[in-house]
């Protein structure tokens, strides 16, 4: 494919296209609602750099979201939508992966004045500084459920004996006393089932709950009432006697389901509600055909006891000068951005 590459003086311009195409890419992270919504909550003092590559018949092939912050030294670029975002990267369809990535290497040569360092975050996958260049700055985890199961029991028989039987084990428990799920389908309930999940996420980490979560909460309300109404968003409460003691919410979007956040009750951190509430988003979204649930950036256990699969993510960063190269020494050393 031979695409042009143009500038874009806003999301407006292309939003049915792009629209489009972030539903062939298969993620919510990449839809013109998720970088709108993240525009106006979290990145009003970010320059956006927007690119469109065309075919030569005038279509559009991908999309280059990137914004630029200037720091008192140093100007980074990234990717639009960075920070909450569990998966970042070019727009464009998986067939036309290759492609996206040359679109994206020149869409960096031709703003390299315009930044001094470049940090690209969570990319799906293994070897993008081979593809595109630049240093690799992390690597993390990505776990995913992914299969065709003709039940749920027969998706666990692909698990361990010991989760399995400790699955079961804690249902029967919690169905002792009086364990429900309820699922947020209307407007009117979304206020209150997200003052329950931001409320129990709090509860549980305190001051080390997640930046990115309940630090932008008006981001986080604004794209869930946007999801609710695109039939995306998965808010689900655990309740225990009628009383919440976890929440699940994610998205599903196309064929697979994005775990996004949970919240649950720390007093209630012996009977396992957190895995028990994950089991159930699992298996409802197996019940509804997804063929992936993607359980989010990281390694954390329960996540692995789920998962049959890891593609992996990687942060890849550019650099010149020598602000910006000190600035990718730094991001380096931390891991990330």
């Amino acid at each position: 494919m031979k695409a042009a590459l143009e500038p874009l003086g806003g999301v407006d311009e292309v939003r049915e296209e792009w629209a489009a195409l972030a539903e062939a890419s298969g993620n919510p992270f990449l839809t013109p609602e998720w970088c709108e919504a993240w525009l106006e909550h979290i990145g009003l003092d970010f320059r956006l750099l927007l690119f469109a590559a065309r075919r030569e018949d005038g279509s559009l092939a991908a999309i280059v979201p990137l914004v630029v912050t200037e720091g008192r030294y140093v100007r980074k670029a990234r990717f639009l939508g960075f920070g909450p975002a569990n998966e970042l990267g070019p727009v464009a369809r998986p067939a036309e992966r290759e492609d996206a990535e040359a679109v994206l290497r020149q869409a960096l040569e031709s703003t390299r004045r315009e930044w001094d360092v470049f940090l690209g975050e969570y990319l799906l996958g293994k070897g993008w500084t081979h593809r595109v260049g630049g240093t690799l700055v992390g690597r993390k985890e990505n776990p995913v459920v992914r299969g065709s199961w003709a039940s749920w029991d027969d998706y666990l028989a692909s698990r361990s004996a010991g989760f399995r039987q400790e699955l079961r084990r804690k249902e029967r428990r919690l169905a002792e006393r009086g364990l429900a799920y309820r699922m947020i389908s209307e407007p009117s309930e979304l206020e209150s089932a997200l003052d329950v999940l931001f409320d129990l996420h709090r509860a549980r980490w305190g001051d080390h709950a997640s930046r990115w979560f309940a630090g932008h909460e008006s981001f986080q309300r604004a794209f869930s009432r946007t999801a609710l109404e695109r039939g995306w968003l998965r808010l689900c409460i655990l309740e225990l006697d009628g009383r919440p003691a976890a929440a699940y919410h994610g998205f599903r979007f196309g064929e697979a389901e994005w775990s996004y956040q949970f919240g649950r009750d720390p007093s209630e951190e012996a009977s396992s509600v957190g895995l028990v509430i994950a089991a159930h988003a699992v298996r409802r979204s197996l019940e509804e055909g997804a063929v992936e649930f993607r359980l989010g950036p990281g390694g954390q256990p329960y996540k692995v006891r789920f998962a049959t699969h890891d593609p992996g993510l990687e942060t890849i960063g550019l650099a010149h000068g020598l602000l910006g190269r000190a600035s990718l020494l730094a991001a380096r050393r931390r891991g990330g951005a």
